[in-house]
């Protein structure tokens, strides 16, 4: 079993109790707030902190009949997940448990929204949890509109929150996937997932193929010398011949202000997503120079 969902089970046995989505993402907040390295990340999202991989656990957990899952979460097994965990992730669920086990609902999520203001400026029902006054730390947290910008950015090592929050932390209103194929085994980044977080991100998705490059063409990459090659061979046929799909690019930016570049590797110059910035930079057509998230 993945340790994060033995560190959710946890959370349930130390709770001893039904427990709300809700409330239980918030408990999972809480407790990633205590640990060293955190078993879960979290975007803004409609009430609040949220998690997609923990929902995704939730769902695999419910299937293998650990945990039922309706409205609320309960604990489906007999076994004991705390003694599983090491010492200083099971003192985390235990701390959180011990301060929050009886605060739950509208209270528990106006503690997070006051503590941690960031995660709920994409809130639907702030205004039903903080008063005027108290919005303005949210309104503070939000990103700062900035200039027309052009971003890369690879999501090799990252968690799916991990990189939305980059995209939201600068404003990114468009993500363009340029990989040829946009599957992935990693959670989160196989296209369908990847668009539905974005767009309940406040993020438009646009996947342009025509960009990418054949996975059969990578499999023997070993030195740099080897990607040295192929993205001067991807510069020299491949951007030429699609020259509209840079074009429309061009436009998403035009239109939308702040574009990101996004394939798998954290490295850009092992991407061939920086040769379609270094493209887009040679055409004359940005005012600002291209960042790399």
């Amino acid at each position: 079993m993945l340790y994060r969902r033995k560190v959710l089970l946890a959370l349930l046995e130390a709770l001893d109790r039904q427990v709300t989505r809700t409330d239980l993402q918030k408990y999972l907040f809480l407790v990633a707030g205590e640990q060293e390295h955190p078993s879960y990340h979290f975007v803004p999202y409609r009430y609040g902190c949220y998690s997609f991989n923990a929902d995704a656990d939730r769902r695999a957990l419910a299937r293998d009949g650990l945990v039922e899952t309706h409205n609320l979460w309960v604990l489906a097994s007999k076994k004991r997940y705390l003694t599983s965990l090491r010492p200083a992730d099971r003192e985390a669920v235990r701390t959180i448990v011990d301060r929050f086990k009886r605060v739950r609902g509208r209270e528990l999520l106006r503690h997070v929204y006051l503590t941690h203001p960031y995660y709920a400026i994409n809130s639907d029902i702030l205004n039903a949890v903080l008063d005027v006054a108290e919005q303005d730390k949210v309104d503070a947290a939000r990103p700062v509109e900035r200039s027309p910008r052009l971003f890369t950015i690879g999501y090799e090592g990252l968690t799916l929150e991990q990189f939305l929050n980059r995209l939201i932390q600068n404003s990114v209103g468009v993500l363009c996937d340029v990989r040829r194929n946009a599957y992935s085994r990693k959670y989160g980044f196989a296209k369908r997932t990847l668009e539905g977080a974005c767009t309940q991100s406040g993020i438009r998705y646009a996947h342009i193929p025509e960009l990418g490059i054949d996975s059969n063409r990578r499999k023997h990459l070993r030195t740099r010398a080897d990607y040295a090659t192929l993205l001067r061979d991807y510069s020299m046929t491949t951007l030429p011949e699609n020259n509209d799909a840079l074009e429309s690019i061009n436009r998403l930016v035009d239109e939308h202000r702040r574009v990101a570049l996004t394939c798998f590797e954290a490295d850009p110059a092992h991407c061939h997503r920086g040769c379609v910035a270094d493209a887009l930079v040679a055409k004359g057509s940005l005012a600002h120079p291209v960042a790399h998230l």
